[in-house]
């Protein structure tokens, strides 16, 4: 199972932490006390048995900021662990692990967020994005066929009205027609200008008629329209199969870059997150995928949300923190993360770094 958090840093941790890197891209480590002390299930405040946290700059799970007195740590990751060990009375120190420190097993607590592979698209539809779409098929098959309806109606009242309401329908079948046709545009739009009305009984059925089927055409038609002008793509692309037919943008050899291989999806590299991000809002990708969490992170912090990011659904990673095998520490800390996610304020700290999409 895929694993992400806080990761064992004393002298015996060094293949679970690269492993846990490899699949999430995202850890925080921490240490029961130093090799060759005795572990208990209350740490005490002596120095030798401090725990040591290691950490790497992993937003949104972890992230490493520039203070007066040095760095400090932020993220989701970094203020639970803190809330668990207030809690749990653990005293503990930051420290950056070494990757070649390690050891072949741990074990997880319980996982306190779950991510999945996002999309990341423009919300701004631009001029010719709008033109594109006045002159798409589907808009013009939607005027075509709305004419259509139209002059039918209009053709209908007309020959009833030609002769006993000559005056606002000609009997000639040229300006006849084309005022038919007006006539029934201004009463479908329910605008109602007044210039024509028909007169004759036969005219006034067809009208009768005619504005109880436009109530149910424009309510559907305003729809419609609406969506082809304004729909904003990046908030329907949660599938991969829709990828297909647009620009897509991922980092190789990430996870991402390989679900999109097996679905045969084509793509162009780029070097990091915020590299493929810049590339959507500059125009130059129509989409970037990789992990929904951080993207979602970026995109407030870095892009003042002018993107769009979706989560697939697919690759789904749990975010954990894994400590020494058959830590006695393990089902403490997994119980005090459930307590602490279900208070109040776990669902804003999770606003605060990932917003809605």
């Amino acid at each position: 199972m895929p694993a992400g958090g806080l990761v064992p840093t004393t002298k015996a941790i060094a293949q679970p932490l690269c492993w846990s890197l490899t699949l999430l891209a995202s850890w925080i480590a921490c240490s029961l006390p130093a090799v060759g002390q005795p572990a208990t299930d209350a740490p005490t405040t002596d120095a030798s048995t401090r725990m040591k946290v290691g950490v790497s700059h992993t937003p949104p799970f972890a992230i490493e900021t520039s203070t007066d007195s040095g760095s400090d740590w932020d993220g989701i990751g970094v203020h639970l662990w803190r809330e668990v060990a207030e809690e749990l009375d653990i005293q503990y120190e930051w420290q950056t692990p070494h990757p070649a420190e390690a050891e072949q097993q741990v074990d997880f607590t319980q996982s306190y967020y779950i991510s999945s592979l996002g999309i990341a698209q423009t919300r701004r539809q631009s001029l010719l994005d709008t033109v594109g779409s006045v002159l798409s098929p589907r808009f013009l098959w939607i005027c075509l066929w709305l004419s259509g309806l139209l002059l039918i109606v209009g053709v209908i009242v007309w020959l009833f009205e030609r002769g006993p309401n000559e005056e606002m329908f000609d009997s000639k079948p040229r300006s006849g027609i084309w005022d038919s046709f007006w006539w029934a545009g201004v009463t479908m739009t329910t605008i109602g200008y007044g210039d024509k009305a028909p007169i004759s009984v036969g005219g006034r059925i067809v009208a009768l008629l005619w504005m109880l089927v436009a109530m149910g055409i424009i309510a559907s038609l305003t729809a419609t329209i609406t969506s082809v002008l304004t729909q904003d793509q990046s908030s329907q692309l949660t599938q991969f199969a829709d990828l297909k037919v647009i620009k897509v943008g991922s980092i190789e050899g990430s996870s991402a870059a390989e679900a999109l291989k097996q679905q045969q999806i084509s793509f162009q590299p780029v070097k990091t997150p915020t590299d493929g991000l810049n590339a959507v809002d500059q125009g130059q990708l129509n989409a970037f995928v990789y992990d929904a969490a951080l993207l979602r992170y970026l995109n407030k912090k870095s892009f003042k949300n002018r993107l769009a990011v979706q989560s697939t659904g697919l690759q789904a990673r749990r975010y954990v923190f894994a400590m020494t095998e058959d830590s006695p520490m393990s089902e403490t800390i997994s119980a005090q993360v459930l307590q602490e996610q279900s208070e109040s304020d776990w669902q804003s700290l999770l606003k605060r770094f990932l917003p809605e999409p």
